[in-house]
């Protein structure tokens, strides 16, 4: 199984859940700082035209694909993974793992109805994890700073974030050395966990692998005229 594949010229992890599992876990007891970001079809249309999402996924220690659509696209699908992806099977084993080490979880969103969601959900799959705290990053002038206060007055193990992109890879890129936090997860806020069901589901996901094929192979055309 391929482990790295190249998107356009960004390269995503493609290991099996039990190996990042067992990755994170590690760095996790020897309280190494890591992020990890979800990535899907959108975030990956984002990197074509914002320079700071692709550096900041670039800079990531790990990241997950969160759309089996990618790896169809990059021609990397087996059944293995396709399956991991679809039941979103690294979201629910790490935060099993963060419930039964009492881990504390400081929940980051665009607003506060929208933090106040993301605790329930989480609180609904796992009722013992511990959320330390919520905090809301909006437009307003100076917020990033505040939130950034917000979080290292509560020190927690991670920050589980539900921020939308850009938003969320910007506040990464330009805070992450500010942040006294250990693990960092890059959630998003589309909703993932839920399964894309119908026709019209299908279709979409028609559309989009079409369109990140198109995005690399526009990338590769690119390439070769450069050389």
């Amino acid at each position: 199984m391929i482990k790295k594949i190249d998107i356009a010229g960004l390269q995503l992890d493609n290991y099996t859940v039990r190996e990042m599992i067992m990755r994170v876990d590690r760095r996790i007891s020897e309280r190494i700082l890591t992020t990890i970001e979800e990535v899907n079809m959108d975030t990956l249309a984002l990197t074509e035209s914002d320079e700071e999402v692709k550096l900041a996924l670039e800079a990531c220690d790990y990241t997950v694909i969160a759309d089996e659509g990618i790896l169809r696209a990059a021609s990397a699908d087996t059944l293995q993974r396709r399956h991991e992806i679809e039941d979103h099977d690294f979201f629910y084993e790490l935060f099993k793992r963060l419930e039964r080490n009492d881990k504390k979880i400081f929940v980051i969103a665009e607003s506060q109805t929208a933090a106040d969601e993301a605790e329930g959900f989480l609180l609904g799959l796992f009722d013992r994890a511990h959320i330390s705290g919520k905090g809301v990053l909006d437009d307003s002038q100076g917020c990033s700073e505040k939130l950034v206060n917000e979080i290292n007055i509560v020190s927690p193990d991670v920050i589980a974030s539900f921020l939308p992109s850009p938003a969320q890879e910007r506040f990464l890129l330009h805070n992450r050395e500010k942040l006294l936090m250990n693990l960092w997860y890059g959630i998003g806020n589309n909703k993932f966990m839920g399964k894309k069901h119908g026709f019209i589901g299908k279709i979409r996901k028609m559309l989009d692998v079409k369109r990140l094929t198109h995005l690399i192979n526009t990338y590769e055309h690119r390439q070769n005229s450069s050389i």
